[in-house]
């Protein structure tokens, strides 16, 4: 049995599941993909699942597991998962679980000088009646959206097979695939787009712990213009500080 099942293999999800493990608090971990599994630290009460769970998976793993608080710290575009979680929790009906969801710390840089789209689609239309190279930073999960522009794009993902697998069957050459595990440092993101040569970058707004604002501060010193990918939704929830503080206080008898 497990008390408490994190959602996310983001920065936000490892930071929790860690101070989790810390707390002696028996918790389940779920991540999307291997790579999300490889990149974790050693846990003693934390366990690990690495697949992808739709609404009655995860309704069936909150009670056969006794869960008593589930915490969705998934990526804020992950937007599947997230709906899932929610109509797990209404088809169990069960007003004994603590639920939590965790917003990305507000960012400080000016979103001024940046060209907003609401989808993938949007920006691939603007990007077409364009020239030059492309940074798109918005992972591979989606980047079969931007196979009409693959000879100009440089798409940095993760360095995993299902990833680099993603770019090529979207016809994005070899060459052009950048894997690299982030976030990046503004300096290594000015590196990047003037060893490419790149015009614009593309990237979704991911928040501070997604590097986002070393993205923007990269296009500035660079002259490369920011193409930003928005939301469909706004993002609501708690901090990384005060679930923990909440966990604490829920879990302070335990260990």
């Amino acid at each position: 049995m497990s008390d408490v099942l994190i959602f996310g293999g983001t920065t936000e999800g490892r930071e929790i599941a860690t101070y989790c493990d810390k707390l002696k608090i028996d918790t389940i971990l779920c991540v999307a993909t291997d790579y999300g599994k490889e990149v974790l630290p050693e846990f003693k009460t934390v366990k690990v699942s690495n697949k992808r769970l739709g609404t009655e998976e995860i309704a069936k793993l909150i009670k056969e597991n006794n869960i008593s608080c589930v915490i969705d710290s998934t990526h804020p575009y992950a937007y599947d998962i997230s709906k899932n979680i929610e109509s797990a929790l209404k088809l169990l009906e069960k007003d004994d679980i603590t639920f939590f969801k965790i917003k990305r710390e507000s960012m400080d840089v000016s979103l001024e000088d940046v060209l907003e789209f609401s989808s993938n689609f949007d920006a691939v239309n603007y990007l077409l009646n364009t020239e030059g190279n492309i940074l798109l930073t918005t992972g591979s999960k989606e980047i079969s959206a931007f196979s009409e522009l693959s000879n100009r794009i440089f798409p940095r993902v993760l360095p995993s097979i299902d990833s680099i697998n993603a770019c090529i069957s979207a016809g994005v050459p070899s060459k052009n695939i950048i894997a690299m595990q982030g976030p990046f440092s503004m300096a290594l993101n000015e590196a990047i787009i003037k060893e490419f040569d790149c015009k614009y970058l593309v990237s979704k707004l991911s928040g501070r712990s997604g590097g986002f604002e070393e993205k923007i501060e990269a296009t500035k010193n660079t002259g490369c213009i920011p193409v930003i990918i928005m939301p469909k939704t706004e993002i609501t929830g708690i901090s990384v500080d005060d679930c923990k503080f909440n966990l604490k206080n829920i879990y302070s008898k335990q260990g």
